[in-house]
């Protein structure tokens, strides 16, 4: 089917609900078209691309969807979102003075920071485990930390962005999501794409107001270095010629940089392998806070057993000449 007709069933679908963007994966796999009113999220309508058929909900989406916005926000929100940025940033500070704590007294002795030493005992074994393993997974969650930050605080995004010289992102409404009528069609523009970038892997466009002569398509192939990696076409919508042509390669560094942030958070930037560390560092957190509340726990027992030691030093038996003194 064509564009045109994929954003009419949709649409179809649900009435009230004004198109508002296309999703593309391959030709084998389903078309979403997301629908919303006003500046709500709305939602995405899953199509055959072959048949127009309106798709169920994949399995597990909800609980994918769940699983992210409990890593996002806490499941809890604003608030959430407010905790897990202040989470974030307590990471930071104990991996930094966890580096502090354990610096050897030869730091240029790669065993010094890598060998765990397993003929010790007892805390000092704890101890040891905690520091090696705790370097090993340093850059990992150092990286997942400060992109992570990316997302929590506008502040810090904003102050990234500037370094990168990248502007914000500008969120804006197509017109024709508010205003009446029919979708302005896209029959030529998405032929001129698929013309011009036939083995594309990836697609995704805006749709556009009833003003607009130009459609901009986003879109990604097997040449894409990671999956946020853009190229783009802007091609005319009434014409279907291509005006503008971009590549994610030419960008800018700094923008570059930006469009990895993600990439660099989850581990996908270095592939399968980095996310496959990423999600065992991950794993790992548990035992770093395990291990670490225990240690402070034996710190603090022996403290106290010093303590005691000390007020059994204490003579229980006043001094001699007290005594002398005392009974004048």
């Amino acid at each position: 089917l064509s564009a045109d007709a994929w954003i009419a069933r949709a649409q179809a679908s649900a009435p009230e609900l004004r198109p508002r963007s296309l999703s593309w994966s391959g030709d084998d796999w389903p078309v979403r078209v997301r629908l919303s009113a006003g500046r709500d999220r709305g939602l995405a309508v899953a199509l055959n691309p072959y048949s127009g058929e309106i798709l169920a909900p994949e399995r597990g989406a909800e609980t994918i969807a769940a699983a992210e916005d409990l890593h996002r926000r806490l499941a809890a929100g604003p608030i959430g979102k407010q905790l897990v940025g202040a989470s974030t940033v307590l990471l930071i500070v104990m991996l930094v003075s966890g580096v502090y704590l354990r610096w050897p007294g030869r730091p240029r002795a790669v065993s010094a920071w890598l060998k765990p030493n397993l003929r010790l005992r007892g805390r000092a074994l704890l101890w040891n485990l905690h520091a090696v393993i705790g370097t090993w997974v340093l850059a990992a969650y150092l990286l997942a930390a400060l992109t992570g930050l990316w997302w929590s605080y506008d502040g810090y995004r904003n102050l990234i962005n500037d370094l990168a010289g990248v502007e914000g992102p500008m969120r804006r409404l197509a017109e024709s999501a508010d205003a009446e009528g029919a979708t302005p069609s896209l029959s030529l523009a998405w032929s001129a794409f698929r013309s011009a970038v036939p083995d594309a892997t990836r697609a995704s466009l805006r749709l556009p107001g009833k003003d607009d002569a130009i459609i901009e398509v986003r879109y990604q192939d097997p040449r894409s270095v990671h999956e946020r990696a853009w190229d783009s076409l802007r091609i005319d919508r009434e014409s279907g010629v291509i005006v503008e042509r971009h590549a994610h390669r030419n960008q800018p560094g700094g923008r570059r940089f930006v469009a990895a942030l993600f990439p660099l958070h989850s581990g996908s930037w270095f592939g399968t392998p980095g996310r496959v560390l990423m999600a065992l560092a991950s794993l790992l957190m548990p035992l770093f806070t395990v291990s670490g509340l225990w240690l402070w726990w034996l710190r603090r027992r022996r403290a106290k057993q010093r303590r005691g030691d000390r007020r059994d030093l204490v003579p229980t038996t006043a001094p001699r000449h007290a005594r002398t003194a005392g009974s004048r």
